[in-house]
């Protein structure tokens, strides 16, 4: 067990994830699947059992393994006092246990009778149940940890024990599978999640492995020392040979290059359309093309350190050596120090850069080296790209437009940049100077001054001549707005099952008849299907229509961010727009598109309601006669109010009426084609016709029992309510409404809530993630 400090390695953050998403899926397949994986008709292996002579013998020698594991590890530690890895183990060994028991209480596990039976037996000196679910989890995450300590050897050889120990109590009939699992999982998550707080071992290559490395690979260095400056990305040194050469090292190992996977897949899901490429297959192949930006950036006259060479270390860490540059950061100078003319020259040397055709990717001041001479350098090309396009071009002009403002102030950024790369090239960057298209560094940068990026962004766009407030958009959708979805969903499905009084949410789904799902995920593709069908009918222009059902797929993805639909209009509108119809003519076919889909559903209301032949009104807890009158009359009164009103008819009844003469207007353009009328409203009845197949299926698959038509009227109704609601696709409030109408024609509060919840996850909750894919595509085909 070696010694050393502690570091935080984001490959752990990667393992954890991985590992939060393992027992995600554990302890929802163990959910859904309740009574065969983990409840009373769960069977455990047999053959071995612990009533036989091998049985017995397996289960002592695990338990002979555990305990004395648990004291060599006790032992060890104390005896190397590393008092500090023993209070992470106590951590992981508790934490691991009680997360698993937290899973067991939460799946109300009851133990099967065979299971019962196989741990009801004697081992040596404990009943077959030693070591319990909850003991192995502990196990496991206690192991992710001293591994991390061990060389080699004793890692394989820690992992083939508890393996093998697993597998033992798995043969000997005393632990379930899915338990096995999640206690896997569980484990993994605890140990791992300590690990990322406390960090680990330090194994990098200090200074002598990196001389040693150096001379290896053919570069006669005397030592090497680590450098004293801000080594982002890289581990720096600076090596000497006899001749007193010096050298400038980066040394990359897998911990960067986990890091550079992380942070290229959070701007993936975070940001559209901001250039980034795909990471490179390997460590070696991402220093390797540093290396060849270097060399190509250098070769088109750009002034930047001469590569001399690439050097794999013993440990698989990778070196790029070059010439180093005395001086000192840009980043690191006083304003006083930075010259207009140095600036000059700076945004020369990126228009060098620029004219071979690679982008920086990460050009600000702390990636600018001054010599002695006042003479700027550009160095780190670890984000950079060959063959760039404009947009990330753009982006190189605006994150060191944005640096050099923090640095300098936003005049003399801008007149500098104006001077050298011209006040077009400076213009085209307005757009992207706000903070999601800046590096985190110069994020933190322009705020510690007051409105600075707004001050850069007026002041680039008087000097270019381009509207300041026209920002690109490059989010594709807020943190903060995922996180309160999520929450809200969670919540909302966790309280659901409560107010219908159905007990635990996950014991509605035991009695289902899971063949009638497919039957729910086809009505679900159709909606998308005749929704495209509808969109085609809204506009007399040909449309493609294999791109716009795509269109319609995307929606599900956006829309689940954006209330009232909103996302997936815009989509539509985008889209049109991108095959020949005017903007007008887009917006207002979009608009048709809904009001026809607000006629039909009216229609069909009518249609269910009389065919049902009964009250529904029950159903829903509707307000009397008197209180609709009401309703009615207030609703009057505001109208009469806007309309007397000039702020009333300038913001509201205008547009109102603005929108509705254009959708006349398409309305009368396409009902000349009756092919074109037929698919508009054929389309609209589709969606929710479709929808009412679904919702069909699903209450077929609890039980059924049900007319079509009572089903149609109350899921018409259940809409149209849930439809006033701001939340995104009526999240909660039309589960609520649904569970409230299926109780209200006859069906029972349990069968009730596990049909609107099995419903909402196949027609709302999983087209999100094909939903993304379409998006992601529609956008790379340019599309949207």
């Amino acid at each position: 067990m070696k010694s050393g400090s502690r570091y935080r390695h984001p490959g752990d953050v990667i393992r954890l994830i991985a590992s939060v998403a393992l027992l995600i899926v554990a302890v929802v397949v163990a959910a859904v699947s309740h009574d065969r994986l983990v409840g009373e008709d769960a069977v455990a292996i047999g053959g071995v059992t612990p009533s036989t002579s091998v049985g017995r013998l397996l289960v002592g020698l695990v338990q002979v393994v555990v305990a004395v594991a648990a004291l060599g590890v006790v032992v060890a530690v104390a005896r190397r006092q590393r008092y500090r890895l023993f209070g992470s183990l106590v951590l992981a060994a508790a934490f691991g246990a009680l997360l698993m028991e937290a899973i067991d209480r939460l799946l109300d596990r009851a133990q099967p009778a065979s299971l019962a039976a196989n741990t009801a037996h004697g081992g040596w000196f404990a009943t077959a149940a030693f070591p319990s679910p909850l003991v192995l989890a502990g196990a496991v995450a206690v192991a992710v940890i001293v591994t991390r300590w061990l060389t080699t050897r004793w890692k394989r050889a820690t992992w083939t024990a508890l393996a093998i120990g697993a597998a033992a109590r798995l043969i000997t009939g005393t632990v379930l599978p899915a338990q096995l699992v999640i206690a896997f999982a569980a484990g993994a998550t605890i140990g791992t999640a300590i690990l990322v707080l406390f960090g680990a071992p330090d194994r990098r290559p200090g200074p002598e492995a990196v001389a040693a490395a150096l001379r290896a690979g053919g570069l006669p260095v005397e030592s090497a020392a680590l450098a004293i400056v801000n080594g982002k990305g890289s581990r720096p040194f600076i090596a000497s040979d006899a001749n007193g050469r010096r050298f400038f090292v980066k040394v990359l190992g897998q911990d960067q290059r986990d890091a550079d996977l992380l942070y290229r897949a959070y701007r993936y899901v975070r940001l559209r359309d901001v250039g980034d490429v795909r990471p490179a297959a390997s460590l070696k192949q991402a220093v390797e093309h540093q290396a060849l930006v270097g060399m190509m950036a250098e070769r088109g006259g750009v002034r930047t350190p001469t590569i001399e060479r690439v050097v794999e270390g013993p440990d698989g860490s990778m070196m790029l050596v070059m010439d180093l540059i005395e001086g000192e950061s840009l980043g690191e100078m006083s304003d006083a120090q930075i010259t207009d003319l140095l600036l000059e020259q700076l945004w020369r040397e990126v228009e060098s850069l620029h004219r071979v055709g690679i982008a920086h990717r990460s050009l600000r001041a702390a990636n600018v080296m001054v010599d002695t001479d006042d003479r700027p350098w550009i160095v780190d090309f670890s984000f950079s790209e060959l063959a760039a396009s404009p947009r990330a071009l753009e982006l190189d002009v605006a994150e060191l437009l944005a640096s050099l403002a923090a640095k300098v102030g936003p005049d003399r950024a801008v007149k500098t940049a104006a001077e050298g790369v011209g006040a077009e090239t400076v213009g085209s960057a307005v757009p992207l100077l706000q903070p999601p298209a800046l590096s985190a560094s110069t994020r933190r940068d322009v705020a510690r001054g007051e409105k600075l990026l707004p001050a850069t962004r007026a002041t680039a766009s008087a000097v270019s001549g381009t509207p300041p407030n026209e920002l690109a958009s490059i989010r594709r959708v807020r943190a903060r707005t995922l996180v309160m979805i999520a929450l809200a969903a969670g919540a909302f499905y966790f309280i659901l099952p409560q107010l219908a009084q159905v007990g635990d949410s996950f014991k509605a789904f035991q009695s289902a008849r899971w063949g009638w799902v497919p039957l729910i995920l086809l009505m679900s593709l159709i909606t998308y299907v005749a929704s495209a069908f509808g969109m085609i009918g809204t506009v007399p222009e040909h449309i493609p229509y294999a791109p716009l059902l795509s269109v319609q797929l995307a929606s599900s993805f956006v829309n689940r961010v954006s209330p009232a639909n909103v996302g997936g209009m815009a989509a539509n509108v985008r889209f049109l727009q991108k095959n020949g119809v005017p903007p007008a003519s887009a917006v207002a076919a979009v608009a048709l598109n809904s009001l026809v889909g607000g006629v039909v559903h009216v229609v069909l209301i009518v249609i269910f309601f009389v065919w049902s032949g009964s009250d529904l009104t029950k159903a829903f807890s509707l307000p009397s006669g008197s209180k609709l009158l009401l309703i009615l009359a207030v609703v009057a009164a505001i109208a009469g109010l806007l309309a007397a009103s000039r702020w009333g008819r300038k913001t509201v009844l205008r547009p109102l009426g603005k929108g509705l003469r254009s959708a006349g207007t398409n309305l009368s353009e396409v009902g000349k084609s009756p092919a074109k009328l037929a698919m508009l409203f054929g389309g609209s009845a589709g969606v929710t016709l479709a929808y009412v197949g679904a919702l069909v299926a699903a209450i077929n698959a609890f039980g059924g029992g049900i007319p079509i038509a009572k089903i149609g009227a109350v899921y018409l109704a259940a809409s149209a309510l849930a439809a006033a609601t701001p939340t995104p696709g009526g999240l909660g409030a039309i589960e609520a409404a649904l569970v409230a109408g299926l109780t209200g024609v006859g069906m029972a509060p349990g069968p009730a809530v596990s049909t609107v919840l099995t419903y909402r996850l196949a027609t709302y909750w999983l087209p999100v993630l094909p939903g993304w894919w379409a998006w992601w595509y529609l956008q790379r085909k340019d599309y949207l």
